[in-house]
């Protein structure tokens, strides 16, 4: 064991010894931080995407009313666009009106308003209370009038000058916006917090490039004992980082220490040593600092694009939804996303076992291939 504390000593040493690493891990906290408070200090404003198949005066009444309460953008689109207003982020939602809304309203038939969420279940819920109530108005005037247009029009008017209903639903103010941009922001954080155990992990490869690894492992030490002491610091690293991070969410966003603040952290710590054991992993199968680099840019980034670090699962085809599964981005989002939802703990103990299975795996595979290999040296 002292020799694992001797070497993570000297692997500590060796990582800070370039200026260049400390800024890596510093900038890897400032910059998801500042992403996240200047979303939240911005425009609590959201985009609404309307596509409405329908020529009368209802759904146009309806939708004003969005653009009156000052809580929303309404844009017109079309719903061959709506993929591409998503997977851009220019809407929050989408509100699509049937063809003959107007019409079906006034004769009292059944008719749906569907609602597509992009940010926020909680806003969806509250606009779709309000077109909900909206409507069951508009029924009660229908059934008054007995389907008689001309009747229902004048007693619509009367309905509108009494303002029987308005749209107050201030809750778009509510955690869903900052949810969502929380979430975003810890993906951005993952993502840097992978490349940071990468960055680490490959001292390995540049000490077997400078005849370091051949001269330790020449000594009573095994090659398991100095993956050992790399993975300490690592995980020394990572605490670090996750410490930091946390530490400026409470002191400057005020988030409340209490259960949900200590669950993502346990969910951040698990989902660090699944990027530990990755990046070993990548070092493992890799002959160089080159192709170690190029594994790892290769891994990192398409992997955090299909885990959910970059935008919301659900807007990516069916497809990749189901190879998510197997990308420890997406079981670290989705717990910080039930937290954020007030789910309770065993909610998220699923996803902490789950990250930590991905961490054995990646470590087990990592030490195999370490142990079998017989390559010390044409390190480029």
């Amino acid at each position: 064991m002292r020799n694992v504390f001797l070497l993570a000593k000297n692997t500590l040493k060796l990582f800070f010894r370039r200026k260049g690493n400390l800024i890596y891990i510093l900038l890897s906290v400032l910059i998801p931080f500042v992403v996240l408070t200047v979303d939240l200090s911005g425009s609590s404003k959201l985009t609404i995407g309307v596509i409405n198949n329908d020529a009368g005066i209802l759904s146009k009444d309806l939708v004003n009313s969005f653009k009156d309460s000052q809580k929303f953008k309404v844009v017109n689109i079309d719903k061959s666009n709506l993929d591409k207003y998503v997977t851009k982020g220019n809407i929050d939602f989408a509100i699509i009106f049937p063809k003959d809304f107007s019409k079906n309203v006034i004769e009292d038939k059944h008719l749906k308003v569907q609602i597509v969420s992009i940010k926020g279940k909680e806003v969806a819920l509250a606009i779709k209370n309000y077109i909900d109530e909206y409507i069951s108005n508009l029924k009660h005037l229908s059934i008054s009038s007995n389907g008689d247009s001309s009747t229902f029009y004048k007693m619509y008017q009367e309905y509108e000058r009494n303002a029987l209903i308005k749209l107050g639903e201030y809750t778009v103010k509510d955690k869903s916006a900052i949810n969502d941009t929380m979430t975003r922001s810890v993906g951005m954080f993952i993502m840097f917090l992978m490349m940071g155990t990468s960055r680490i992990a490959e001292l390995m490869l540049q000490e077997k490039r400078d005849k370091t690894y051949s001269r330790i492992c020449a000594a009573p030490i095994k090659s398991i004992v100095y993956a050992l002491s790399n993975f300490i610091v690592n995980m020394i690293v990572t605490l670090f980082q996750i410490g930091m991070i946390m530490l400026l969410l409470m002191l400057f966003l005020k988030l409340p220490f209490d259960q949900s603040f200590l669950e993502i952290f346990v969910i951040l710590i698990a989902f660090g040593i699944s990027a530990i054991g990755l990046s070993m992993l990548i070092v493992a199968f890799s002959d160089s600092t080159v192709q170690s680099g190029g594994l790892s840019t290769l891994i990192i980034t398409p992997s955090c694009m299909l885990g959910g670090a970059f935008w919301p699962i659900e807007v990516m085809p069916k497809i990749f939804q189901k190879v998510s599964y197997f990308m420890p981005q997406r079981w670290a989002i989705d717990a910080i996303t039930k937290i954020e939802g007030a789910t309770s703990s065993s909610g998220v103990l699923l996803n902490i076992f789950i990250l930590l299975a991905f961490a054995l795996t990646f470590i087990l595979i990592a030490s195999y291939k370490m142990k079998i290999s017989d390559k010390m040296a044409d390190f480029v």
